[in-house]
Formats: C-alpha cells, sequence, structure tokens
C-alpha cells in the first residue's frame, strides 16, 4: 500500500509538472505570436502633383490657370489586405487626426473578416497646398494591394464632390476668375503599383492618393469659355462642353503614389 501510495503520489506529482510545462509553453507560444502580430501604422495622404497655389497650369490655348483653392470629398476608402492575413484590422477611433485635415468625422477604422481596412469617412480635403493628410490608422501586418473610394458630394462642401477655384488669365493678358465644381460620385478602384505595399509590425507607413489636378485642367480650353458678371463657371449646367471635357480628363488621371 506504501509503495502504491508513493506511485500514486510520483504520477499526481509529474501530471502536474507536465501540466506546468505545457501551460508555461502555451503562454510564450501565445505572448511571442502576440507580439509577431503588433500591428503597424498606416498614414494615409491626399496629394496634387504639385504645389498649386504657387504655380501655373498652362491650357491648350496658350493662356494660364492659377488656382486658390483645390478641394476634393472622397468617403468608403477601402485598402485590401492581400498576403493571406486574416486578422482583422482594429476597431476604434485610432487616427490621432485633431480634425483640422481629413478626419473631420472622426471616422473609425471597420473590423472585416479578412485584414482589409475599411475607412468611411468622409474626408473633406483642399489639396491646393501639395498635400492633405486623410487619416492615421493601426492596420495589421501583411501586403496591401489596391484602393477602392467614392468621390462624394457632401454638404461639408457645397454638395459638391470636386471644387477648384482660382483665375484664367488669357493670351492678352486679361484676367477672369473661375470656378469648376462637379458633383461626380462614382467609385474609383486602384491597384497599388508593384506588388503592393508592405506593411510592418510596429512599422510607419505612408500611402498617397495622387490626384492630378494639373492634368484635369490643361487640356481644357477655357478661352472658349461663357463669362457671366465677370466670372467664369463650369459645372454640368454652365459650360457644359468643358465640364465633360473635365470629366474626361479626370478619369485618365488618378493615381496611387507609394
Amino acid at each position: 500500500m506504501k509503495t502504491q501510495s508513493l506511485v500514486l503520489r510520483f504520477l499526481f506529482t509529474f501530471t502536474i509538472g507536465v501540466a506546468f510545462i505545457i501551460m508555461v509553453m502555451l503562454v510564450f507560444s501565445s505572448c511571442k505570436n502576440e507580439q509577431s502580430g503588433t500591428p503597424g501604422t498606416l498614414q494615409l495622404k491626399a496629394k496634387s502633383n504639385q504645389v498649386l497655389k504657387s504655380a501655373t497650369i498652362t491650357s491648350v490655348s496658350g493662356a494660364s490657370l492659377t488656382l486658390d483653392a483645390a478641394k476634393v470629398e472622397i468617403k468608403n476608402l477601402r485598402i485590401e489586405e492581400n498576403s493571406g492575413n486574416d486578422n482583422q484590422n482594429q476597431s476604434g477611433d485610432q487616427s490621432g487626426n485633431d480634425g483640422k485635415d481629413g478626419n473631420e468625422k472622426g471616422s473609425k477604422p471597420e473590423s472585416g473578416d479578412s485584414g482589409d481596412l475599411k475607412l468611411a469617412g468622409p474626408y473633406s480635403l483642399d489639396i491646393v497646398s501639395g498635400t492633405a493628410s486623410i487619416d492615421q490608422v493601426s492596420v495589421q501586418p501583411g501586403t496591401y494591394k489596391k484602393v477602392d473610394f467614392e468621390f462624394f458630394a457632401g454638404p461639408e462642401n457645397s454638395n459638391h464632390s470636386i471644387e477648384l477655384c482660382g483665375t484664367f488669365t488669357n493670351v492678352q493678358g486679361i484676367t477672369i476668375p473661375f470656378t469648376l465644381t462637379s458633383e461626380f460620385a462614382e467609385t474609383v478602384q486602384l491597384p497599388l503599383a508593384g506588388n503592393g505595399i508592405q506593411v510592418t509590425s510596429g512599422g510607419i507607413t505612408t500611402l498617397s492618393i495622387l490626384f492630378d489636378v494639373n492634368n484635369w485642367l490643361n487640356k481644357l480650353d477655357f478661352s472658349t469659355a461663357v463669362v457671366s458678371n465677370g466670372q467664369i463657371n463650369i459645372n454640368k449646367d454652365e459650360n457644359s462642353g468643358l465640364y465633360l471635357a473635365f470629366l474626361s480628363a479626370l478619369s485618365k488621371h488618378i493615381e496611387i503614389e507609394n
């Protein structure tokens, strides 16, 4: 009986010891996996191809354009994670923005069934100075290969998705103020160049959407515009030929820069 009791005690002690070792190994493994899955930071920016406020855009007629404002409003950004990482991006307000740039609504990243990043917005942006911050968010490490977003004609921008304001100077040197407004509300699907962008654990990665305003405007012949009350207005109702030419150029000159 004494021998049997010692055997049972030994087996019990051995079992507890093994269980403790397994538990320690599981905790260590869990900590290691958690550390390897530390989110990275993705900075999202909107950029123009140059600092528009100090630039002169030459139009097809040889006349020139200068810009005082270049506003765009977008929403429903989706950045697709394409590396097989099934971890969900974290929800919650992780932007760190103060509301002075694009994150006026305090948009929060949405979780999904994959690592895709979804930001509802809307984001009202003025890129006349060359760049504007859209958001800064915490995301799971991975390779991101495509960006989708919608132009949004919302109240933040007087129900226009695009508003360009400036001055047209004709070949005789006469200056005329102009305003181009659009309610363009299409979804833009943009694959990232090369193999996409890589967000690393604990790293900071910047993704910039390039709005090539120069090429939106330089093919428009402003010399044909009808001037009303000393102003050129280009929209779906006024100077509609120039407006349609603008929409055509717009569809050809939206890029992603990483």
